[in-house]
């Protein structure tokens, strides 16, 4: 087996984790998404489930429940409300594991914030705290948007070009 001594936090040889920041009243936060924090998230709710929650979509179901799909195998999503608790509870575990990266980093005592500190001094407006949810949890699972390059040719010619299509649905698992 293997020694990897990069993986141990607290090690001098440990990298130094860049990681973004949030406002929270008048203070600045770190905010980073990692396993660690997939991981509590997936013990209360599918991540699909908190992606939708954290942009404010639901799934379009039929007259029994179940989800529609639409030509491409892709659940058919709709325009929905934004979940504040699991917003709020994805934002804690971010600061949270933030802080107490940056602490292990710093070699510093960790500082821990609860829902209630953070629901009680946030003062962004919703679609904001969406958007910065959005994309730490993007960054840490490695989602770019997907590219779908297609082969064109013009009628009359054997030139091909290639042009690129942006897509982001959710493809049902």
């Amino acid at each position: 087996m293997k020694n990897f001594p990069f993986l141990r936090y607290g090690d001098q040889n440990m990298r130094k984790i860049e990681m973004n920041t949030v406002m929270i009243g008048d203070e600045e936060y770190p905010i980073y998404c990692d396993l660690y924090v997939l991981d509590r998230i997936q013990s209360r709710m599918s991540v699909n489930d908190f992606e939708r929650g954290i942009v404010g979509v639901d799934i379009v179901r039929d007259r029994n429940g179940d989800p529609m799909h639409d030509e491409n195998g892709n659940i058919r999503l709709k325009p929905g409300k934004h979940n504040i608790a699991t917003m709020l509870f994805g934002l804690t575990l971010m600061i949270n594991e933030g802080l107490e990266i940056r602490s292990e980093q710093d070699h510093v005592e960790c500082e821990v914030v609860t829902e209630k500190d953070i629901a009680r001094r946030c003062t962004m407006q919703i679609a904001e705290i969406a958007v910065i949810l959005h994309d730490e949890f993007f960054r840490c699972i490695g989602i770019k948007k997907k590219e779908e390059t297609k082969t064109k040719v013009k009628p009359g010619t054997t030139s091909r070009k290639k042009s690129t299509q942006t897509s982001t649905s959710t493809k049902s698992t």
